[in-house]
């Protein structure tokens, strides 16, 4: 049997990696306040607008369309691309240079909770899911056979009720959006590199004695005998 090689004498090798490269890379912020009918949405357990109703409070949060799980941080979405891309030249540094207007929709899902008291009783309920599609046109260099990858980089959203005769007829929904929109495509790169090492181990050992912080300047001082 081949004695296995140590580490220490591995030589760098040229290499050949599948890899993303990124074409274009924009940060976009969105905007979007709709008023959703409760009839958009499947009736709740308990009405938040009901008169027995106290210390309401209101939140809302993006959430996986598949799992209904919260959305994390940085999550990619899918996107459906409208129409075809089309190109235009701009004057960029004094030198011409071809974009591709690129234009999608994304679809959000946003639950709204209601938490608070129903006469003496704490309460949680949520919506299903309320479906936002956000339409977005941007240039960016997207050259036939390239895609778009599209994260969320920040979410903030708020809701308030509206209320008739205690009964809650709509819901008021801001969302603010920050997203990370890249144009990228599959490469396979050469390159040359290292290997990883693995580090050492971490040992406990015992501290060295510290000495606390002195004053010297109060004491002793600069005593001088006369």
């Amino acid at each position: 049997m081949k004695k296995p090689t140590p580490i220490e004498e591995l030589q760098p090798e040229l290499l050949c990696i599948n890899a993303e490269k990124v074409y274009d890379w924009v940060i976009l912020q969105a905007t979007e306040n709709q008023t959703i009918p409760a009839t958009g949405f499947d009736p709740l357990p308990i009405d938040p607008c009901a008169g027995t109703v106290t210390n309401l409070v209101t939140t809302c949060f993006l959430v996986d369309p598949l799992t209904g799980d919260p959305l994390p941080p940085n999550a990619e979405i899918e996107v459906e691309e409208l129409g075809q891309r089309e190109d235009r030249t701009f004057n960029i540094d004094g030198e011409p240079i071809t974009l591709q207007r690129v234009s999608f929709t994304k679809p959000l899902s946003v639950v709204v909770q209601f938490s608070g008291i129903d006469g003496t009783t704490p309460f949680v309920v949520q919506t299903t899911p309320i479906v936002f599609e956000i339409p977005e046109s941007i240039f960016l260099c997207a050259p036939v056979g390239t895609r778009l990858v599209v994260r969320l980089t920040d979410v903030e959203c708020s809701a308030s009720p509206n209320c008739v005769a205690n009964v809650l007829q709509s819901i008021d929904i801001n969302l603010s959006i920050c997203q990370s929109v890249q144009s990228v495509a599959d490469v396979t790169l050469e390159l040359t590199a290292d290997f990883c090492e693995p580090r050492d181990i971490l040992v406990e050992q015992c501290p060295t004695p510290s000495i606390p912080p002195q004053c010297p300047v109060l004491f002793p001082g600069n005593q001088i005998d006369d």
